[in-house]
């Protein structure tokens, strides 16, 4: 998924990185993390750093790992996940050679704003929909959501470098691979999207309640519900 430099022309690199600090800007503007929040985004951003560094080699000069966007983004919130994810992005082209420092922003396009928002956004209206408790319901929407992005991100990386006058790859071959392959992905990703959460839900649900994105679920509101009414009668 990181595309390395030399493969986009600035044309495609300055566009996307004006998007991508508009973005930035928005995101330290609204960012709000609870004292728990706080070391949960130091440690999923340790975690998606390395799982990153596991890249498999694709046709059309990029390659496909997991990415993790979408449960940095329901865990701490879409404007939070994207400082998360741009760490991450800048630590490893600047100190790793991993993504390209001419391409940084639209490798921050691709995997921290499509990556993040997009499926933050599906978990909130199919939240909406579905009103999931602790159940399949649940589960199968933090599947969906971590597939879309990850094929989501998949194709806007696909296309860029697909057109690209610089890419000896056409966008008949780039796009292709790059939606197979982040298939598979997209599922492994769904996966570890429904563990960690459910687990962090069972475990640690105060860490989770305080998120912008997974704090409205249901089983939150009718648990704050059930305070306020414990907390009213306390008081009488």
């Amino acid at each position: 998924m990181h595309i390395p430099d030399g493969f986009i022309p600035l044309s495609f690199a300055i566009p996307a990185f004006l998007i991508t600090l508009i973005f930035w800007v928005i995101s330290f503007k609204k960012i709000k993390l609870t004292e728990q929040q706080v070391p949960m985004m130091g440690l999923l951003t340790a975690l998606f750093f390395a799982a990153m560094f596991v890249n498999i080699p694709i046709i059309g000069g990029t390659t496909a790992h997991l990415l993790g966007g979408t449960t940095i983004g329901l865990i701490l919130g879409p404007f939070a996940g994207l400082i998360s994810m741009s760490i991450i992005l800048i630590l490893q082209a600047f100190l790793f050679g991993d993504g390209g420092i001419v391409a940084l922003g639209a490798n921050v396009l691709n995997m921290g704003v499509i990556g993040i928002f997009v499926p933050c956004i599906i978990f909130i209206v199919l939240n909406k929909l579905l009103k999931p408790k602790l159940d399949s319901r649940l589960c199968i929407i933090l599947f969906i959501s971590a597939l879309f992005s990850a094929l989501l991100t998949a194709i806007s990386a696909g296309i860029q470098v697909g057109l690209s006058p610089l890419s000896p790859y056409g966008l008949h071959i780039v796009l292709p691979a790059m939606i197979t392959h982040h298939t598979i992905i997209g599922i492994l990703e769904g996966i570890v999207n429904v563990i960690l959460i459910i687990t962090l839900l069972k475990l640690r649900p105060d860490v989770l309640e305080k998120s912008p994105i997974l704090g409205k679920l249901s089983l939150f509101k009718n648990t704050n519900r059930i305070k306020n009414e414990e907390t009213f009668n306390d008081e009488e």
